[in-house]
């Protein structure tokens, strides 16, 4: 069956000669693509589909592009029933490496893993074998902290920090969580030791100069910067009130100047900018009778907006630069133990595990890095191996790697020349099993347009077009996303390139109530009774959620499908 391509999609299934992104929006056909373009290379190159690492996020989605892949054959295969290459690829595509990351580790590292002393037969743990293990490997360790604890002043210290309580389940908490996040970085040690570092203040004169000084320097100059053009705005609304520009222009004016000496004095450092707070709000004066009642009680509602965030923003800087670097010199010590104590639990960790022949997720993919890159981050012998395998390696949902895996995915292309990258940033939700967007970002920012790029040169591809919705519903959700979308909020603006397009001419039948529906929940509105614990906001969305659904359920809301109209199922 011929398959039709845009013209973005065709430069997507076409374009070679270096590492190709390809941001591929919602709906825009991006597995579609990934199939196009494995079974151009197949099909023109005579390449065998064994020779491509096609890389996924779930095994389900894995076991669906196969299947895909295969279909797509046999539709070529009905037009070329006489094309042995063809007829081979079916059979060569049951072994074709199509599988997550980890499957890819796990095969890697039963090939390759007698070289780091790791035993061919080895166990994958999942959360249920391996969580009881870290959890005794930390009692171990924290018992025999215990028993020194007079020899160690720092760990005493520590536990008197995050000790809260009776016990030390706190500092167990803490432990574990700093362990499990640099999971996702390649050298977590070495991460560590690098946080570690951040605390030596020899030669810092202000807490500005710190990393977390110049957080909250940002912060500041953020916040005071959006208030300061929401008054800016404020006396340009005055002027439709010459009753209320009486009143309230000289206290507006005042707070905009306070706010003009708060943000230069940002630039002379923490305690220069603490000198001006708190923000100036002079009294109002009274409103005339005959001013425009919504004028004047939006403008008091954003006055006092402003005014609560000033005061918790006087809050951040109640202590001078002094106190704050003796705080941070205080609390070094106990950072450093912190740091010191994650490393060993590591270790002892990583010795349970060895005893039982055991590796989790996460050793996949640091023995698989370990086994691909030297200390220089120089490719191995294995890496160049497992090089010359692949024609073109082929990474689903990208915006969802983390650091480690990407590494893997350099060590084993050609210096990145044959990876092929496909993902939408928008729609990274997976920080919480440490994803990295930034990665995909940052390549995103630094690759050329293919149609200008050249020879060997990374290159990136935009994908805008939208086959699956209606027009009214690609506009509703442009509208929403151009408003609370920036690199401030959502690590990227919500421009050109990121918004969606209605493809032309699709054939949606007309529809009884086009209308868009956003539907927001007012938590503030939900009663909190004091003898029980909060309602979860999770809980509150399901629930609202569920109830919708079942209207529309009742109410036939018809939905289309294959260009006719049927009711939701």
């Amino acid at each position: 069956m011929a398959v039709h391509l845009t013209r973005q999609q065709s430069a997507a299934v076409e374009n070679r000669g270096g590492e190709l992104l390809v941001s591929a929006a919602a709906g825009s056909g991006k597995t579609r693509i990934l199939v196009e373009r494995l079974l151009n290379r197949v099909e023109r190159e005579h390449i065998d589909l064994d020779r491509f690492l096609v890389i996924t996020y779930t095994k389900a989605a894995a076991a669906e592009l196969r299947g895909k892949i295969l279909e797509e054959l046999n539709e070529r295969l009905a037009q070329n029933p006489n094309d042995p290459f063809l007829r081979r690829q079916r059979l060569v595509l049951y072994r074709a490496q199509i599988s997550t990351i980890h499957s890819f580790c796990t095969a890697l590292l039963r090939e390759e893993g007698y070289r780091i002393d790791l035993e061919p037969d080895f166990r994958v743990g999942d959360d249920g074998e391996c969580a009881p293990l870290r959890l005794q490997a930390l009692e171990r360790l924290l018992e025999e902290r215990y028993e020194h604890i007079a020899d160690h002043p720092d760990f005493a210290a520590l536990a008197d920090t995050l000790g809260a309580g009776r016990d030390d389940s706190r500092l167990s908490e803490i432990l574990l969580d700093v362990f499990t996040r640099i999971q996702s970085h390649p050298d977590p040690e070495g991460w560590l030791r690098t946080q570690a570092a951040a605390f030596d203040l020899r030669g810092v004169r202000d807490v500005a100069e710190t990393r977390w000084g110049e957080l909250l320097m940002e912060d500041a100059r953020s916040q005071v910067e959006y208030w300061h053009g929401r008054f800016v705005q404020a006396l340009d609304l005055l002027q439709e009130d010459a009753g209320l520009e009486r009143a309230y222009s000289e206290s507006f004016d005042a707070t905009l100047d306070s706010m003009d000496d708060f943000l230069s004095a940002l630039d002379r450092g923490w305690d220069s900018a603490r000198a001006l707070l708190p923000i100036a709000f002079p009294k109002l004066r009274p409103a005339p009778r005959d001013a425009d009642p919504a004028l004047k009680e939006r403008l008091s509602l954003m006055r006092t907006q402003c005014k609560k965030r000033m005061e918790k923003l006087r809050e951040t800087f109640s202590d001078s630069s002094a106190a704050l670097l003796a705080d941070m010199e205080a609390v070094r010590p106990v950072i450093t133990c912190l740091h010191e104590l994650v490393i060993d639990f590591s270790h002892a960790y990583a010795a349970e595990k060895r005893r039982r022949n055991l590796v989790d997720f996460s050793d996949l993919e640091h023995l698989s890095l370990a086994l691909l890159r030297d200390e220089n981050h120089n490719p191995t012998e294995a890496a160049l191996r497992w090089r010359g395998r692949y024609a073109e390696i082929m990474v689903d949902e990208y915006q969802d790697t983390n650091q480690v895996q990407n590494a893997i995915f350099a060590a084993v292309s050609d210096e990145g020349r044959n990876l092929f990258e496909v993902g939408d940033v928008k729609q990274s939700i997976y920080r919480f099993r440490l994803a990295d967007p930034s990665i995909f970002l940052e390549k995103y920012d630094a690759f050329f347009p293919a149609e200008g790029a050249e020879e060997g040169a990374p290159r990136k591809l935009v994908l805008s077009y939208n086959f699956r919705s209606r027009p009214q519903v690609l506009e509703g959700t442009n509208f929403v996303f151009e408003h609370i979308m920036s690199r401030a909020f959502g690590e990227m603006d919500y421009t050109g390139d990121q918004r969606l397009y209605p493809f032309p001419d699709l054939p949606y039948p007309e529809h009884p109530d086009p209308r868009l529906e956003l539907d927001v929940v007012d938590m503030a509105k939900l009663p909190q009774p004091e003898d029980e614990a909060r309602i979860r906001r999770d809980e509150v969305e399901c629930d609202f959620i569920a109830h919708r659904i079942r209207q529309l359920l009742d109410e036939k809301f018809p939905v289309t499908e294959q260009g006719e109209l049927r009711p939701v199922r």
